[in-house]
């Protein structure tokens, strides 16, 4: 049976999977879907929490209890909310998206904020899928090819840890779909809203700048005949529109905290080009356990899907001026400038290198032979079952 050439396609596709993955997390949680927040001290006060928010152990703390908090009070500069203190205040605000569309779909009611933010991830899987297909079609590609988007393995951490990564790509898909289209002030707010969910978004609108800049320079016909210079000059608005939002946002943080979020956390997460991978390779290309064998495929996983994207980009030569490409290699720099401490585990790695992997999927979407891009899902979904199937595993 061919299967339908909508949109709706992999977006159901991808919400069932999503679905299905939550359905397992919260039966593995009895039910409690505020286990999915992972909050636990040092930053999450039992005491104070409210009696729907299960308090665990220091060891199962994460990112999530941060963005629970955003979903209690976004606005609040108090130290504590809901038994939750931030531990980089600029930082965690500059995130926002996340926690405030999940404020709103609470109703302001923290009790109701643990599904709040598990509905809008599941939302927000299916909108990948179906701006994922989308980028598909307007790449002469079925739409159901999208699902391959769905299936970047970061997103299982997002669906298990309530973290922001799905969000904010789903802003970002949308955004390049509206960049496609030229609906120019639909990816200026798309690309906006992605900078204020999660940071290292913008590098898809320095993409926008740098691919409009290389039109504006480049010799005639690199790109259709009367249409050069409106949308070279249309790429860098976009770019700087949504750029402009992010800094503009960085600088309310540091007026309410007293700190520049972007430069917050630098020394906590990036290092000299290269020299984070090159320390985990020399100390994990023997595995001594599952746990060291699961992270080496994963950094196998991300590698080659890495090359495959650059591999198209060669594929395109000679190459046109392309916001797609040009983000390619911002988010390719980000994923190089990892230091030790994120390479040390999956979960960290596999969500900072999101745009790279998102990127490196269309490219594969865009350019690759039918069966390399069938040989790139597989991977995709191998490594997504297997992250699925840990993040199960560990649950409490």
């Amino acid at each position: 049976m061919r299967l339908p050439d909508r949109c709706w396609v992999p977006a159901l596709g991808s919400l069932v999977l999503a679905l299905a993955f939550v359905g397992v997390l919260l039966v593995r949680a009895g039910g409690d879907p505020s286990l999915l927040v992972h909050a636990g001290p040092p930053w999450t006060d039992a005491d104070d929490a409210p009696g729907s928010l299960t308090v665990q152990d220091a060891e199962e703390a994460f990112d999530g209890q941060f963005f629970y908090r955003l979903g209690t009070a976004p606005w609040s500069e108090a130290e504590t909310e809901a038994g939750v203190t931030f531990d980089l205040p600029a930082l965690r605000n500059a995130r926002w998206g996340y926690g405030a569309l999940a404020w709103v779909a609470s109703g302001g009611d923290p009790d109701l904020v643990p599904w709040a933010l598990i509905v809008l991830n599941l939302a927000a899987a299916a909108a990948v899928g179906a701006a994922g297909g989308a980028l598909a079609q307007r790449a002469g590609r079925p739409a159901w090819w999208g699902l391959a988007f769905a299936l970047w393995p970061g997103f299982a951490y997002s669906l298990s840890l309530d973290t922001s990564e799905l969000v904010a790509s789903a802003f970002v898909l949308w955004g390049l779909v509206a960049l496609v289209d030229r609906r120019w002030v639909l990816a200026g707010l798309a690309l906006s809203a992605a900078a204020l969910t999660r940071d290292t978004t913008v590098v898809v609108a320095f993409g926008a700048i740098g691919a409009g800049l290389w039109a504006m320079v480049s010799p005639r016909g690199a790109l259709d005949e009367g249409d050069r210079s409106p949308t070279a000059l249309a790429w860098a608005g976009v770019g700087i529109a949504s750029t402009l939002a992010f800094g503009a946002w960085q600088l309310i943080q540091h007026a309410r905290f007293g700190d520049l979020p972007l430069t917050s956390s630098g020394d906590n997460n990036l290092a000299a080009p290269l020299a984070g991978l090159v320390e985990l390779l020399g100390d994990a290309a023997i595995p001594s356990g599952g746990d060291e064998a699961f992270r080496l495929v994963s950094v196998i996983g991300l590698l080659a899907l890495a090359a495959a994207g650059g591999a198209m980009v060669w594929r395109s030569r000679p190459l046109r001026p392309d916001p797609v490409v040009v983000a390619w290699g911002g988010a390719m720099v980000v994923v190089a400038l990892l230091n030790a401490y994120l390479w040390s585990g999956a979960t960290a790695f596999m969500r900072a290198s999101t745009e790279a992997g998102l990127l490196s999927i269309l490219l594969v979407v865009r350019v690759a032979p039918a069966r390399l891009a069938t040989l790139v899902g597989a991977g995709l979904g191998g490594l997504w079952l297997l992250t699925a199937v840990a993040q199960v595993a560990k649950l409490a």
